[in-house]
């Protein structure tokens, strides 16, 4: 039986691109108008009096938990198993009709191209590199030597790998797009449980002081924006202008 997409319609995948896109920009509005909101989370999770100077201060103690560290490394290769399943099933779909024919081939390519456009270019190379936003961390107010800057400041004393926005949460938010690519009894089975991990994944960013909420959830949204677009711009392809 030849697998078939869920028909989202030109209009539709159109609308939730723009919704989702507007949304992006929202947050990042209201994480930039009120940075405090980024200190408060992160305080939640820091142990002890805040820096100000960096010394006889508290720490991110959650960090130095090896039963963390090890959730932490479990759940960052999930986006890689996943990348690494899809491109095998790419592969046998490229050198089978009849397998070709029971996957979503073109939404499978699609996912991909999601991966490498948001998690790989926007935001590990472009994003991270060149906005400048400290880690909590590294800012003063956690014990860190830089100054705190808001989400989408773009004017930090980070240099590289910077904290806008999280590539973990990016990851972490790409896999959710596979959801869609599964057939609806799968994805009762394996959407809760993918769910719970992104989210969590996205979570202990923050818990341990590698990222603010800011980055965690933008990051977290990134992909879903990009599949959402690419989705449309499919549709547009594919259906014709009336």
């Amino acid at each position: 039986m030849a697998y078939q997409a869920v028909p989202l319609g030109r209009a539709g995948a159109s609308w939730t691109f723009f919704l989702l896109a507007a949304t992006w920009l929202l947050l990042l509005s209201i994480f930039h108008a009120f940075p405090a909101m980024d200190i408060a989370v992160s305080s939640f999770f820091f142990r002890g009096a805040l820096c100000g100077g960096g010394a006889g201060c508290g720490s991110f103690a959650f960090g130095r938990y090896e039963s963390i560290k090890l959730l932490r490394w479990a759940l960052y290769v999930l986006p890689y198993i996943a990348a690494v399943a899809i491109v095998i099933a790419v592969t046998a779909g490229s050198l089978s009709k009849s397998i070709a024919a029971k996957m979503p081939m073109r939404r499978l390519w699609l996912s991909l191209a999601t991966l490498g456009l948001s998690t790989g270019l926007i935001v590990n190379l472009l994003l991270k590199n060149h906005s400048g936003r400290p880690r909590p961390i590294q800012t003063s107010l956690f014990g860190g030597h830089m100054d705190f800057m808001p989400a989408g400041s773009f004017l930090g004393q980070c240099t590289s790998n910077c904290s806008f926005v999280s590539g973990e949460a990016s990851g972490a938010g790409w896999l959710l797009c596979l959801m869609f690519l599964l057939p609806p009894k799968a994805r009762l089975w394996f959407g809760w449980p993918v769910a719970i991990a992104s989210v969590a994944t996205a979570v202990l960013r923050v818990v341990v002081g590698a990222h603010y909420i800011s980055d965690v959830i933008l990051g977290f949204l990134m992909p879903i924006v990009v599949f959402s677009g690419l989705i449309a711009l499919e549709q547009r392809i594919q259906t014709p202008a009336r």
